[in-house]
């Protein structure tokens, strides 16, 4: 490439980065964000009752039995038999 293309690239790239900068800027500088109106929070009755519990979590789930013991091996190259 030759050194007035390399100068047309650098000065291209220096006016992205400006107009970036200024939109960035520009941006940020407008002002607060516009969040909506106010939010209410009441305190209201629950519509279900904590103190009952529901048939479903009263039950007992199956037992799960434990994976079968499989041979195992030296796994950590200290030569000693910790199996």
């Amino acid at each position: 490439m030759s050194r007035r293309m390399s100068v047309v690239v650098l000065l291209v790239g220096a006016v992205a980065v400006a107009f970036a900068f200024v939109g960035i800027v520009w941006a940020a500088g407008t002002g607060d964000p516009d969040l909506g109106g106010p939010v209410v929070v009441s305190v209201s009755p629950s519509a279900r009752k904590p103190d009952k519990l529901d048939a479903v979590s009263t039950e007992r789930a199956d037992p799960v039995k434990p994976p079968p013991p499989q041979r195992g091996g030296d796994d950590d190259d200290e030569g000693d038999d910790d199996d």
